[in-house]
């Protein structure tokens, strides 16, 4: 574990200021919903399809209007950049929430429990200081289930709209001569300052280990529109390809379940703990004011499995991502198996 830099703190929160559209948005896992909430991943998944189908339907209209005009003519190549560039413009885009963030905060989805979040003085960022004056009260979002995973409705900002940006500065990186490796430790340390800027820290005092984690898996996911790419053991052929002159979806990714290898553990908070500049002391008695709560309705919840888990979300699936957590500003459930909690 690394102390993170003053020096580097100070750069980030100077490039933040002069960055436009960047907002932090925090969430609380710790309290834990009054009853399960009913999973929008597919719900997601179909949101993604649908952009999917629009786009390619376009595209394929002009190739056979093309084809029309020269039916000898070879067909183009996939100028993949603008095809990408479209899909974020629908996924990705707006400010403080892109596009389907937006849905998945505030669309009815047929009255079914698809959000929760606690009053602000039931949270655990109740009379938490910060850069910004009660920021907490501002910016918290909710909590939704994807895949059988809690997260914040932020992370999915993260994927879509920071996820886009780590492409675009990987694809320029290798253009400009870089190999893989380099290019996408670019990516990942531009998401870093950004998170100690106004995308975490400059605002709120919280560097998200989960945001950063929702930044790459949405590089994964737009890199792997066109290309293939691993997660973990498994490797994904690119979502999209060509069928003769046309481009198609594969077929064995055309469903619901399009968008489940980019969500994981890593993108829960108390899974993959934040550290906090402010008020650490506080946030910490929160946490063990709701370790009866997860000791009465998580099945085998333990140190042991708990210590796991934070091991396992150091890396997204092996691969760096910015994680950081000096244990002098970490808020995490191993609060509950300190002495005073017993």
């Amino acid at each position: 574990m690394r102390p993170l830099s003053l020096l580097v703190v100070c750069v980030a929160m100077l490039s933040a200021i002069a960055a436009p559209g960047v907002w932090a948005t925090e969430t609380d896992q710790f309290t834990r919903p009054p009853r399960p909430l009913d999973d929008l991943g597919p719900d997601m998944g179909a949101m993604v399809l649908a952009i999917l189908r629009t786009e390619i339907g376009q595209l394929n209209a002009r190739i056979d209007e093309r084809a029309q005009l020269n039916p000898q003519a070879a067909p183009e190549p996939i100028k993949e950049r603008e095809f990408v560039t479209h899909i974020f413009e629908q996924t990705g885009v707006g400010l403080p929430e892109s596009t389907i963030e937006r849905a998945l905060r505030y669309d009815s989805f047929g009255g079914r429990n698809v959000r929760f979040q606690p009053a602000y003085a039931d949270s655990i960022y109740a009379w938490v200081t910060a850069p910004f004056p009660l920021s907490h009260l501002m910016t918290d979002c909710p909590t939704i289930r994807l895949y059988g995973i809690d997260l914040g409705t932020d992370k999915i900002g993260h994927i879509f709209q920071q996820g886009y940006e780590y492409l675009t500065r990987y694809e320029d990186a290798l253009d400009g001569g870089a190999d893989d490796a380099t290019a996408i430790a670019g990516a990942v340390r531009y998401g870093v300052l950004s998170e100690l800027g106004l995308y975490g820290v400059l605002l709120t005092g919280v560097y998200s280990n989960g945001d950063l984690a929702g930044n790459y898996a949405g590089f994964k996911f737009f890199r792997n529109l066109f290309h293939e790419v691993r997660i973990g053991g498994s490797t994904l052929a690119p979502i999209l390809r060509r069928d003769g002159a046309h481009l198609i979806i594969d077929p064995a990714r055309d469903n619901a379940d399009l968008m489940r290898p980019y969500i994981s553990e890593h993108l829960n908070e108390v899974a993959n703990p934040s550290l906090y500049f402010f008020s650490v002391d506080r946030i910490r008695n929160h946490v063990r004011d709701r370790c009866g709560t997860w000791f009465k309705r998580v099945p085998d919840f333990s140190e042991a499995s708990y210590r796991a888990t934070l091991e396992r979300t150091k890396t997204w699936f092996g691969e760096p991502y910015g994680w950081d957590l000096p244990d002098d500003k970490a808020i995490t459930l191993l609060e509950c198996f300190a002495p005073a909690a017993q």
